[in-house]
C-alpha cells in the first residue's frame, strides 16, 4: 500500500511539474515572441482618422452652407412687415395695444436681429425687451426704468411705425455711401422717439476712411438731414 501511494504521489508531482513547465514555457515564448496587434489596431486608427476628417469636413461644409443662406434683413419690405406681425401676434401680445419704449434697432447680421422694448399690456408698469434672431421672437429681459418721468411719456404706439420703412432708409443709405471714401457696410438702422420734444425719426451711420456721417429720416423714411 505504501508503495502504491508513493507511486501515485510521484505521478501527481510529475503532472504538476509538466503543467508548470508548460505555463513557464508559454510565458517565455510570449515574452520573446509577442503577438503583434497591428492588424487589430490599424483599422480602428484609420477608421477614427477618417471619421474625424469627415466630421471636420462636414462642419466646414455646414458652416459655409449656412453663410450662403443668410439674407440681409433689409432685403424685403414685406418680410419686415411680416416680422412685425409675428411680434404683434405672440401669445402674450396678440390682440392688445402695444407701446414701445424710446426706440428700437435692426441689425443686419446672420439673417437679421431686432431689439425692441415693449410695455407689458397686462401689467402696464412693466417693460420687457423682445429680440428677434434666428427667425423667431423671444422675450429676453425686464427693463429697469429710471428717472422721474411718467412711463407714458416714454412710450409710443407700435402700430404707428412700420418695420418695412427701415428698408427705404437702408436703401437711401446705400446710395449715399457710394460717395463716401472707404465706406464700411451699413449694418444698423435705428428708430428713435422722444415724445417730450416731439421727435420721431429713423437714422443710420455711414463710416468712411476720412469722415463719418449720420443720416436722419422722418417717420415715413424721407431723408431730412445729413451731418
Amino acid at each position: 500500500m505504501k508503495t502504491s501511494a508513493y507511486k501515485l504521489l510521484i505521478i501527481g508531482c510529475t503532472f504538476c511539474l509538466l503543467g508548470a513547465c508548460k505555463q513557464a514555457q508559454q510565458s517565455i515564448d510570449e515574452t520573446l515572441h509577442p503577438k503583434t496587434q497591428k492588424q487589430k489596431t490599424a483599422p480602428t486608427s484609420n477608421t477614427t482618422s477618417t471619421s474625424t476628417e469627415m466630421s471636420v469636413s462636414s462642419i466646414i461644409s455646414d458652416a459655409t452652407a449656412g453663410e450662403e443662406q443668410y439674407k440681409s434683413i433689409f432685403e424685403s419690405a414685406s418680410t419686415l412687415d411680416s416680422i412685425q406681425r409675428e411680434l404683434q401676434n405672440l401669445p402674450k401680445l396678440k390682440g392688445k395695444k402695444l407701446f414701445f419704449l424710446r426706440g428700437f434697432y435692426l441689425y443686419d447680421y446672420h439673417g437679421g436681429m431686432i431689439s425692441i422694448e415693449l410695455q407689458d399690456p397686462d401689467r402696464p408698469e412693466n417693460v420687457d425687451t423682445y429680440t428677434y434672431s434666428n427667425g423667431e421672437w423671444l422675450m429676453q429681459n425686464p427693463v429697469k426704468i429710471s428717472g422721474h418721468f411718467p412711463l407714458k411719456l416714454l412710450l409710443a404706439p407700435l402700430d404707428e411705425v412700420k418695420f418695412s420703412t427701415a428698408k427705404k432708409v437702408y436703401d437711401i443709405g446705400l446710395q449715399k455711401a457710394k460717395d463716401v471714401e472707404g465706406a464700411q457696410p451699413i449694418t444698423h438702422v435705428y428708430f428713435n422717439q422722444i415724445k417730450e420734444v416731439h421727435v420721431k425719426e429713423w437714422y443710420l451711420m455711414i463710416k468712411g476712411d476720412r469722415r463719418d456721417y449720420q443720416l436722419t429720416f422722418d417717420a415715413t423714411g424721407t431723408l431730412v438731414k445729413t451731418r
